[in-house]
């Protein structure tokens, strides 16, 4: 839990993303982010999502929700359950809202609402020109540039879609669940970068083919017109994995997606919201 100071706003706001691996949502109150959680996103039900906002609601009440979705049918049921439990105060994050940011991008209904939330707390964070890389599902590199404006980005593969693709279409490969890869990550910092059996060297090119995209990308985005004093900073499950010990600089912020949307529910009802979350412990805990 982060605590900010004294005398701040104590309506408490329910953050919620919604992505296609899992769902991360903590609540937003006096300058603190509390009961921060993941759950997978693939087994969600109505029922599940109804049990743990009421358990929310007894924990903590709710004033009111930001709902940032990139699935469609997990998106339509916690709106739903939202309303009910935050008196139909209920903000979907989109393209519309007051951003703390500008859009340059020709169609900006099309960027996703995760990318946006990225965008913004980027900004406020890190200032601009900024680049946030988002290590999920899909890994995305989103660009603010040095006047407050969100350029647009770069999606590819995330780290885990390599791994199942290899399993997929090879018949020996095996298929590496991600507590496997994280506890085999942790375990050393970094796997050989030379595998002395299947899973180490699969491990090898997950981390290191990862990596050099990474490098390669950060490398040609700083090199065009107004980029290259940009800060470089990275969110996603799998952020730590791949760039742990990488020496590239890049700032890893779990909470950076939150940190957004808190932001942008504070820019839309500043009479409901909570102070800048400006930081959040090592300690802070994913449950």
């Amino acid at each position: 839990m982060w605590q900010g100071g004294a005398g701040m706003n104590s309506s408490s706001i329910l953050l919620v993303d919604i992505g296609n691996t899992s769902t991360h949502l903590a609540l937003a109150r006096g300058g603190r982010f509390m009961d921060v959680r993941r759950v997978p996103s693939r087994a969600q039900t109505r029922a599940a999502v109804r049990a743990l906002l009421r358990a929310c609601k007894r924990r903590h009440g709710i004033d009111g929700a930001v709902l940032c979705s990139v699935v469609p049918r997990l998106g339509g049921i916690w709106s739903d359950e939202l309303e009910k439990v935050s008196g139909g105060k209920v903000l979907p994050l989109n393209h519309k809202l007051k951003l703390g940011i500008q859009i340059n991008y020709p169609n900006p209904a099309s960027i996703g609402a995760d990318r946006l939330a990225n965008a913004a707390g980027a900004h406020e964070k890190y200032g601009a020109p900024v680049i946030v890389m988002d290590f999920g599902t899909a890994l995305t590199f989103d660009i603010v540039s040095s006047g407050g404006f969100y350029e647009g980005g770069i999606i590819l593969p995330g780290p885990m879609l390599f791994a199942g693709y290899l399993a997929e279409k090879t018949a020996l490969l095996p298929r590496l669940p991600f507590p496997s890869v994280r506890g085999a990550m942790s375990a050393k910092g970094k796997p050989p970068l030379i595998g002395k059996n299947t899973k180490q060297a699969m491990l090898a090119g997950l981390r290191y083919g990862c990596l050099g995209m990474v490098r390669e990308i950060a490398a040609s985005l700083k090199r065009e017109k107004g980029l290259r004093g940009a800060r470089l900073c990275a969110t996603g499950g799998y952020a730590a994995i791949v760039l742990v010990g990488s020496g590239l600089g890049i700032a890893i912020d779990p909470f950076l997606t939150l940190r957004g949307l808190e932001r942008i529910y504070r820019l839309n009802f500043p009479a409901k919201s909570a102070p800048p979350a400006a930081g959040i412990p090592p300690s802070g805990k994913l449950s």
